[in-house]
């Protein structure tokens, strides 16, 4: 598994988590093991409870983009992974989901 190939072939399993979280967590590039926009982003979004408004996707396909943000959420609370590696993983899943970081993070409504 290199440069996001498989990136998106885990399952999400029951308590929370994604099954290959820990493969994932190896392999993720260094440049988000550290802290970056793309993580930060993706801090944002798990603390302000922040949807996908105006994400501009690299898929057209919207059962391939709901599979990725599925695996995405999974990992934002997976038991498997501390928590700086859950930021790496996940800003490199949005890395590879959307064609440009947004510029805000759209809270839902409670």
């Amino acid at each position: 598994m290199t440069n996001g190939e498989n990136l998106f072939s885990g399952e999400h399993i029951s308590h929370g988590g994604l099954s290959n979280a820990g493969e994932l967590a190896d392999i993720c590039p260094a440049v988000f093991q550290n802290d970056n926009s793309w993580s930060r982003y993706a801090r944002k979004l798990f603390y302000l409870g922040g949807n996908i408004t105006g994400w501009k996707w690299k898929l057209n396909d919207e059962e391939k983009q709901r599979h990725q943000f599925i695996c995405f959420q999974a990992i934002l609370v997976s038991f498997k992974l501390g928590i700086e590696a859950r930021w790496g993983v996940a800003g490199w899943m949005l890395s590879e989901m959307l064609s440009e970081l947004p510029t805000h993070v759209p809270i839902k409504k409670r």
